[in-house]
């Protein structure tokens, strides 16, 4: 018998994979939190859109896809550490 899944996590188009992460969808926004990141190290995957351009948040057996997420909008830490993403469909204007 296959091993059960279990926790959740986050798995990027380019393969990154964030254990212990999750995410949601409202109101036009893909929220993403993520734990023991630094600003710079969670810029570099939440301003990819090689990376965002595909998310996929794995909990137990079950997964949600979200495609076309390549605009963030907002990314912030909070006092205990958990990193917050917002990110938006489309391409970030220059």
């Amino acid at each position: 018998m296959p091993e059960q899944k279990e926790g959740t996590r986050l798995i990027f188009q380019d393969e990154t994979t964030i254990e212990d992460a999750s995410c949601g969808y409202s109101d036009g926004c893909l929220w993403c939190w993520i734990h023991g990141f630094t600003m710079p190290e969670a810029a570099q995957i939440f301003f990819d859109p090689e990376k965002t351009g595909v998310i996929v948040f794995e909990y137990g057996e079950m997964s949600d896809t979200y495609t076309g997420f390549t605009n963030c909008t907002s990314l912030f830490i909070d006092n205990d550490g958990k990193v917050s993403a917002c990110l938006k469909r489309g391409s970030a204007s220059v």
